[in-house]
């Protein structure tokens, strides 16, 4: 943990020295890996359990009296989640990229208390993230993460966005037209076809 705040203090430093112009954007969750974990459906009258075992299926869920979600399992970084490794290079290129006018942020909707798993396991890919801010935002909408980021880094001209989400890269499409209609927006949205990993301009 030292050294990651040392490597962020550095970081930040860099900040004032070079302007932030470049803000990347990425999920963990069927974006950057495979997806294991699952959100529950309590009904707390019953103690019935239903899963919601896709991103469709979540962005379409309508919370209804007397249930509620269970993100338990986003806790941590489960033994066995996999890279999808076409997105890993990309995310690993932007890290890496030797000009210091971007950032690079995870935006994930897990707890926040599996930001630290999260760092663990990228850097288990041998991936240094020292400079790479992680947040989780336990299922509330990312828009507002990334409003944040922009209004702290007002020098920022452009963004691109990795999320399988079609509900979070709406969002965040509606935000940017709304409040920063100058910047360059790129949203891509990861999918699986046919076993192939496809990275798709999104367009909804």
């Amino acid at each position: 943990m030292k050294l990651i705040l040392e490597s962020w203090r550095g970081y930040l430093t860099e900040f004032l020295e070079t302007p932030i112009t470049k803000l990347r954007v990425f999920d963990f969750d069927d974006t950057l890996t495979h997806n294991v974990a699952k959100i529950k459906v309590v009904n707390t009258k019953t103690g019935e359990i239903k899963t919601l075992d896709s991103q469709q299926e979540f962005d379409a869920y309508e919370e209804t009296e007397g249930e509620k979600l269970d993100y338990s399992e986003f806790g941590k970084v489960p033994e066995g989640t996999k890279p999808i490794e076409k997105i890993i290079k990309i995310f690993r290129n932007m890290v890496e990229h030797p000009d210091k006018d971007r950032k690079v942020m995870i935006i994930t909707a897990r707890m926040a208390a599996a930001e630290s798993e999260i760092e663990d396991y990228l850097e288990s890919l041998g991936i240094d993230i020292g400079a790479v801010e992680i947040v989780g935002t336990e299922g509330k909408s990312k828009s507002p993460y990334i409003k944040k980021e922009l209004e702290s880094f007002p020098t920022v001209d452009s963004l691109i966005m990795f999320d399988d989400s079609e509900k979070n890269l709406t969002d965040v499409r509606e935000m940017m037209e709304e409040d920063f209609p100058n910047i360059k927006v790129e949203l891509r949205q990861p999918k699986i076809e046919d076993g192939e990993v496809k990275v798709s301009v999104f367009k909804d």
